[in-house]
């Protein structure tokens, strides 16, 4: 099944023969998110009444921003316009350095309803540009509504945990919900959604797998087979000791470092979930490390268990100020995370270097993310440029299979986009091996 085809997952009754026992999932525990987006039923409300209350229809989910149903819409595109420009506005002061001043983008296309000129006469003198990415805004105004529509969102009701007998697939977002029986997955906008906040848990989960996609031959270095054989051993030492009490209690937890943690330290924790039913016998903690890093608005606990099996812990402040809290660290149980880090950036390269120092001293894997092709390759060449020569790569920059498949746009500027994970790649502190003259 290609990824640019309509994503239609089959329900857990349609199985063929060589997987009998998936339809068993049906009676499992399933995880629901949904409340998320749509809005909470008042009390006594009827079945109709519930149904009364959805703002928008499935057939009318197209609206310009300003004429929106749903406030929030809105008030994005008076942002969009008040912190926007008019692209042809940058373009005429670039030609006539400086003279022509930049005007905010009060016009909305009809095509895709953001407000992205600022006349109706600059948009169509840009119209050949603009299309480039109208489509693609067009599928967003679509996608933001739905999720405030009000309707019932079944694709946010998630599995539980995995039945031992039926083995994960990792070759792309369509196996692995098929495999891991999300069955109400039965869209390509359905699709958008559940990956736009599963990518976090299920890259990491992908790279620690044994069934990672990333092996020997598909970018994964003979040195990042050495770090990820390490981690799979306690991986797999977890698994052997699920039955001996007393092998369990001297079992080593799983650490994951998620470093410079943002979007993916505010989701609901137990999203997560889905990463430890991916390794069910091992105890993990997942620390989100950053001076953005925490919860929610309204959280005030350091620390969560979101199950006896994980746990997730927040750090506010920068990994090299805090490392002692941390410290030491064992490449058998230690990996770090850092998701769309920004290394290459003009403003962020020079604030990463004291953390990549310390990173690179532990020897425990890293695995980075881009937002598309060219936001990796600056950082990888700013990370070859600092740090060449006292590291190994581990996993060569790379396409990500568990990207987000939905595309973010800039509010300042609506030709900038951007894709959660769309590219990983993984290094580590250069290891020297003992040679006898």
């Amino acid at each position: 099944m290609s990824s640019g085809s309509r994503f239609v997952l089959p329900c857990a009754r349609r199985v063929s023969a060589g997987l009998p026992r998936l339809a068993e999932r049906s009676t499992r525990r399933f995880i629901s998110l949904k409340s998320l987006f749509a809005p909470p039923p008042a009390a006594g409300d009827s079945a109709a009444e519930t149904k009364a209350r959805v703002l928008v229809k499935q057939d009318d989910l197209f609206h310009q921003l300003s004429k929106s149903p749903i406030k929030e819409m809105r008030q994005k595109g008076l942002m969009i316009q008040d912190h926007g420009c008019c692209p042809t506005c940058v373009r005429e002061t670039s030609v006539n350095a400086g003279q022509a001043a930049t005007r905010e983008p009060l016009f909305e296309c009809p095509d895709c309803g953001y407000p992205t000129h600022c006349s109706e006469e600059h948009w169509a003198a840009d119209k050949s540009r603009h299309s480039e990415q109208c489509g693609y805004l067009r599928e967003s105004n679509e996608d933001e509504h739905d999720l405030r529509s009000g309707r019932t969102l079944r694709e946010f009701e998630f599995p539980s945990a995995q039945l031992p007998e039926v083995v994960v697939n990792f070759k792309s977002w369509d196996t692995f919900l098929y495999t891991r029986s999300f069955t109400n997955v039965e869209s390509a906008r359905a699709m958008r959604h559940v990956s736009k906040v599963l990518t976090y848990p299920i890259t990491i989960g992908a790279a620690l797998h044994q069934y990672s996609p990333f092996t020997l031959g598909s970018g994964l270095t003979p040195e990042g087979l050495k770090s990820m054989t390490a981690l799979r051993t306690t991986i797999k030492e977890h698994e052997l000791a699920r039955s001996e009490k007393e092998l369990q209690m001297q079992q080593m937890p799983l650490r994951i470092f998620v470093l410079g943690a943002r979007a993916e330290a505010m989701l609901p924790p137990h999203l997560y979930l889905q990463l430890s039913y991916l390794l069910p016998h091992s105890s993990m903690m997942v620390y989100f490390v950053g001076p953005e890093s925490i919860p929610t608005a309204d959280e005030t606990r350091s620390t969560i268990a979101v199950s006896p099996r994980l746990a997730l812990k927040y750090h506010k402040g920068y990994f090299h100020d805090v490392i002692w809290n941390f410290a030491p660290f064992d490449p058998f149980t230690d990996v770090f995370f850092l998701f769309s880090p920004g290394l290459g950036h003009p403003k962020g390269r020079g604030g990463w270097q004291p953390t990549i120092e310390k990173l690179l001293e532990t020897k425990c894997p890293i695995f980075a993310t881009g937002f598309h092709q060219a936001d990796m390759d600056n950082d990888v060449a700013a990370l070859t440029e600092d740090f060449g020569s006292s590291m190994d790569w581990l996993l060569k920059p790379q396409a990500n299979p568990f990207a987000s498949l939905k595309r973010d746009f800039g509010i300042r500027n609506l030709s900038e986009w951007a894709i959660a994970n769309w590219g990983i790649y993984g290094f580590r502190g250069k290891r020297y091996e003992v040679q006898r003259k």
